[in-house]
């Protein structure tokens, strides 16, 4: 029974039959996102949703990678990007333009791209696919990208609710991944596309402080006995740093660079992800042509 508010990601498996569930509630961690971000109301929406949609994918991962799912719009919102590893680590970014043109506002959008890149742990690119977006809701678009691209049947739930009374909180951001196995018999593949069909609106399991993730997951499995693989906590983690900065200036033409240190000034730098701030001075570009030099 579920006593205390807290984020939670569960793995299992059915115990006989061939299939894997994968819940998430990252309420708290979409909170912290929104407040890095300064964003609300659908931006902060947005934010949870894809998180999940990334985290439902690198669950799946059977390396130490990192699943970057990449939304892209015409209209109020550009894109939203969000990436997470099997540890339960994310982040996730709206540009920030993006968010203060949007504020509260139902944004005006139509959906573009649906793009998933995989990383291993080394940072290195093993898998790009991108599908165009069929709709607004994450969820739907995540479903069809799992068919098209990964030729996996699965059915899919993403909610971020919006608290009523503060835009820049959500009340609970939770989802299901439910995915079938090429050796799952008709038969139960029917049995839990029923239990799906059948499955009460996410509002039912929040009662305005908790979510009952392990109600949800019990309606789910309806009358299938499940084995909890893994259950861990997610956390909001980004790896830039200062040194990281450099590198990326590091790419810089030796001319662009030649003109920021000729400009005499400091550069603040902000981190899409964490909008952490970091001043780079005249000094440490000049050792970066040093660098080259060498």
């Amino acid at each position: 029974m579920e006593t205390t508010a807290k984020d939670r990601i569960i793995r299992a498996t059915g115990a006989k039959a061939p299939f894997r569930l994968v819940l998430v509630d990252i309420t708290q961690c979409a909170n912290e996102l929104g407040k890095k971000h300064g964003a609300t109301a659908y931006s902060l929406k947005f934010l949870a949703e894809t998180s999940i949609a990334s985290i439902f994918l690198s669950s799946g991962l059977k390396y130490a990678g990192t699943v970057s799912v990449r939304v892209g719009f015409s209209g109020d919102i550009s894109k939203v990007v969000a990436e997470s590893t099997p540890q339960g680590l994310l982040r996730a970014m709206i540009p920030q333009e993006d968010i203060l043109r949007t504020k509260n506002f139902e944004p005006a959008l139509s959906p573009q791209t649906f793009e998933v890149i995989k990383l291993d742990e080394k940072g290195k690119r093993v898998h790009d696919s991108i599908i165009d977006a069929v709709s607004e809701s994450i969820g739907r678009d995540l479903s069809v990208y799992m068919l098209q691209s990964e030729q996996t049947h699965s059915a899919i739930g993403i909610e971020a609710k919006n608290n009523a009374n503060d835009a820049s909180k959500l009340d609970y951001a939770v989802g299901f991944y439910l995915e079938a196995y090429p050796d799952l018999a008709p038969a139960d593949l029917s049995a839990l596309e029923e239990s799906i069909m059948k499955l009460p609106k996410f509002g039912k399991f929040y009662d305005g402080h908790f979510y009952a993730l392990d109600a949800l997951l019990r309606n789910i499995a309806g009358d299938y006995d499940i084995s909890v693989v893994r259950e861990i906590t997610p956390t909001v983690y980004c790896p830039c740093s200062k040194v990281r900065t450099l590198s990326s200036l590091a790419a810089i033409p030796t001319a662009d660079l030649q003109n920021l240190i000729d400009e005499n000034k400091d550069i603040e730098m902000i981190c899409d992800f964490c909008r952490n701030k970091y001043i780079i001075t005249p000094d440490e570009i000049r050792d970066i042509l040093k660098d080259r030099k060498v």
